[in-house]
């Protein structure tokens, strides 16, 4: 019988054992799933973080932890991940300069906290820029920075908005004299001039023609440069570029003119999704020639435009040959492509998918006459790719100009 102990004793240990393992493994199952906190202790912004498990970031980095955030200097943002994760992870973060820090296999269950401190480069002196708003319609964003630059940085505004008849001194950069100047309306048009010395000008005044005058220093709201009279209120028409290039000049004038008469868009630019209102002279008819040049390639010109029917033209692939009155030009401006655009009659069924096997990206448009010959009323529905819809009743698609689709 003595010997026989050894052997029961074994076998209630290995009895405990077995006992003793599912409740280890329901333990580990209870576990909370990891999460750490990121703290930005430096001076530039936390744009997107990605957060992979241990050694293998390289291959896959998932997706953006931050979503539609970002952490600004100062804030903390905590990142919570899926149960079964682990304790080891690899984190890139990438910051609004473009700068990026990638840690691999970090023990997020040991340190709680990830630091993030990118300094960003010394700060210019700031110099004052006096303005006036000599328009008649209210700036909304407001940007200059010095000659030649390839990004508007932040508006100068802030969160104000620089009225009609106002004055607003904003703070910029102190590099010289010669800067670039980008103002935003109340109605979305946006204006530009590039190299203006504003060692010489003070203050700088904005009003319709500032774009174009030959001596800014000279000029005076109601002149397009020394000497010139008031202007005549004739047509006006808004081009808008969507051609995805950057318009360098464009020529507005009547069909058979002997001449294409001046660049209506002076020394500024029109980059992708601006627009441009161009004032016309009532006594040169309604009949137009419409020429763009670009950036690259070769010209578009457009003539027999009635442009004292349609007062929004979109300059996009195909253009040239839209058919410039009697439709409308939808404007996809929601967060994902447009799959199904469906235009039908108030009252009726829900009729066919007009895109058909195409689909209209975000910011792309679209022009479309009226499906059925003298009505113009219809309720429009588009599906966007991730599932949300955009819905208008009673939209009149004989009135020219653009209708936006957003959820």
């Amino acid at each position: 019988m003595q010997r026989r102990w050894p052997v029961i004793a074994g076998l209630l240990l290995v009895a405990a054992a077995l006992w003793a393992a599912p409740a280890a493994a329901q333990g580990q199952r209870q576990q909370p799933a990891p999460s750490f906190t990121l703290k930005n202790e430096g001076d530039v912004t936390v744009y997107e973080l990605f957060v992979a498990r241990g050694g293998t970031g390289a291959r896959n980095w998932g997706p953006d932890r931050l979503g539609a955030e970002m952490v600004p200097a100062g804030r903390s943002f905590v990142v919570r991940l899926p149960a079964g994760f682990g304790c080891s992870a690899d984190i890139r973060i990438v910051f609004d300069d473009g700068a990026e820090d990638i840690r691999e296999r970090v023990d997020i269950c040991r340190e709680r906290e990830v630091i993030a401190a990118r300094s960003g480069p010394t700060a210019a002196p700031d110099r004052d820029v006096e303005l006036v708003n000599a328009g008649p319609r209210t700036i909304m964003y407001l940007y200059i920075r010095p000659a030649g630059g390839n990004e508007w940085l932040e508006d100068r505004l802030g969160s104000a908005v620089f009225e009609a008849g106002a004055r607003f001194t904003a703070q910029v950069p102190d590099q010289g004299c010669s800067y670039d100047i980008r103002v935003e309306y109340d109605n979305e048009a946006a204006e530009e001039r590039r190299n203006v010395d504003l060692c010489a000008i003070a203050p700088l005044t904005i009003a319709p023609g500032w774009t174009v005058a030959d001596d800014l220093v000279a000029f005076t709201p109601g002149s397009v440069g020394p000497g010139a009279g008031p202007r005549v209120t004739g047509p006006r028409v808004t081009l808008i570029n969507r051609s995805g290039r950057t318009v360098f000049s464009l020529y507005v004038f009547p069909d058979g003119a002997p001449d294409e008469g001046p660049d209506r868009l002076g020394v500024r630019m029109l980059s992708q999704g601006d627009q441009v209102e161009v004032d016309l002279d009532p006594a040169q008819g309604c009949s137009f020639t419409i020429r763009v040049n670009y950036d690259q390639g070769p010209a578009d010109e457009r003539s027999g435009i009635d442009l004292c029917r349609i007062s929004e033209l979109v300059i996009e692939a195909g253009w040239v040959d839209a058919p410039a009155a009697g439709s409308v030009r939808f404007v996809n401006a929601g967060p994902a492509p447009i799959i199904a655009l469906h235009v039908d009659p108030p009252g009726t069924r829900r009729g066919p998918d007009r895109l058909g096997d195409q689909i209209l990206g975000v910011g792309r448009s679209l022009a479309l006459a009226p499906p059925q010959e003298g009505v113009c009323a219809y309720d429009v529905t588009a599906r966007f790719r991730n599932g949300q819809e955009a819905r208008l009743a009673g939209a009149d698609l004989c009135a020219g100009g653009e209708i936006t689709l957003a959820p």
